[in-house]
């Protein structure tokens, strides 16, 4: 794959500016609820701006780091017989809102007959998630998007596609359109700005599964169809999706250790608004001397800690049989393979990646 890395100053530029962007409407909003009445309109705003804003620099971040790995061979897929259609299914639905709000139509054709893949289902979904934001992004309102999956029995290929009726492309765009840090669009409309990582990602997210993806445009206007095709399980069940299981509110006492106070503090927070009791432990020695003194049920330890680091506090802590019954949770920015291997011969339960979803933090603490 090619180097994702930035190799031009111009490139590293506009990476630092594009990373850069969002603290502004952060920091802006920040004030806003600083000042504004408690559940006002410009408080709910400002809410808003700074949850889209995060999850913005949090998208390309992520992308940076899959790319990264997905270079250095990192990346390991856990395959199972997966179903495009589902697949379709359970994306487009978390994408309806987005399309709402852009006022763009979006439509899905299913295929006849299963199209079967033995492929990873979050990172498929991740291929079509790409696929879908670059979508609205390049689709003015009014436009339409149009998803569909098939099964191509002659050719053996399982194929999802993409088409919306956007700005379309240049045809010398359509030759590099898959390397990191380019754009479709040069303008200064920052609505269409991005680190122009989101189709790399595909392209190796496609490729680690044996597959290919690429893109066909009449032209500026006319839009832009992507199309991944993918080795076709032949006279294949993929069977029915599980459905996941309602999971129950638990109340547990947690102790985090953290050495970072506003990462420790706000999760405090976030997790006592949950109705957990929590404390606070900011190094390694604190968090051993926190877990004898308050007893917690789950344990939410950084790896990176002062004074001894995460490893050491869960081996130190799973060589007292009295807390035998304490759940330990790796909550670290460290997670590559090998970093959760070490983290389960430490001693760990179980790692979970920073920032961590606090919806699957809250089902992991009520599973414990």
């Amino acid at each position: 794959m090619t180097d994702t890395l930035p190799s031009t100053d111009v490139e590293l530029q506009r990476l630092l500016e594009e990373l850069r962007n969002p603290l502004t409407p952060i920091r802006n909003s920040v004030y806003v609820l600083a000042h504004a009445a408690p559940g006002s309109e410009e408080a709910r705003r400002a809410v808003g701006v700074i949850d889209r804003q995060v999850r913005h620099l949090g998208r390309m971040i992520d992308d940076l780091f899959d790319l990264t790995r997905i270079s250095n061979g990192k990346v390991r897929l856990q395959l199972e017989r997966v179903d495009l259609a589902d697949v379709i299914g359970r994306v487009v639905e978390d994408h309806r809102s987005r399309f709402s709000e852009a006022g763009l139509v979006l439509e899905v054709r299913a295929p006849g007959r299963e199209a079967c893949v033995d492929g990873d289902p979050v990172r498929l979904a991740q291929v079509l998630d790409n696929l879908l934001v670059n979508a609205v992004k390049f689709t003015p309102r009014g436009g339409r998007v149009l998803v569909s999956a098939a099964a191509d029995r002659g050719a053996g290929e399982a194929v999802l596609r993409v088409r919306d009726s956007g700005v379309g492309l240049e045809p010398d765009l359509l030759s590099r359109l898959f390397e990191p840090f380019t754009q479709a669009d040069r303008t200064l409309d920052r609505t269409r700005r991005g680190l122009g990582l989101g189709l790399t990602l595909v392209k190796g997210l496609v490729g680690l599964h044996r597959g290919k993806v690429g893109a066909t445009s009449a032209g500026p206007g006319q839009g832009t169809e992507f199309t991944v095709r993918l080795p076709l399980v032949p006279d294949a069940t993929c069977g029915p999706v599980p459905v996941p299981a309602s999971v129950p509110c638990v109340r547990r006492r947690v102790l985090i250790v953290e050495d970072n106070v506003d990462a420790a503090e706000t999760l405090r927070d976030v997790l006592r608004l949950g109705g957990h009791e929590v404390q606070i432990a900011l190094d390694g020695p604190a968090g051993i001397a926190g877990v004898r003194e308050f007893r917690p049920e789950v344990v939410l330890c950084d790896i990176g800690l002062p004074g001894i680091d995460g490893y050491e506090v869960a081996r130190r802590l799973r060589a007292d049989r009295s807390l035998g019954m304490v759940r330990l949770v790796a909550l670290s920015g460290y997670a590559q393979p090998e970093d959760l291997r070490q983290a389960m011969d430490a001693g760990f339960d179980q790692h979970l990646a920073k920032p961590p979803s606090l919806e699957k933090l809250e089902e992991l603490l009520a599973r414990l």
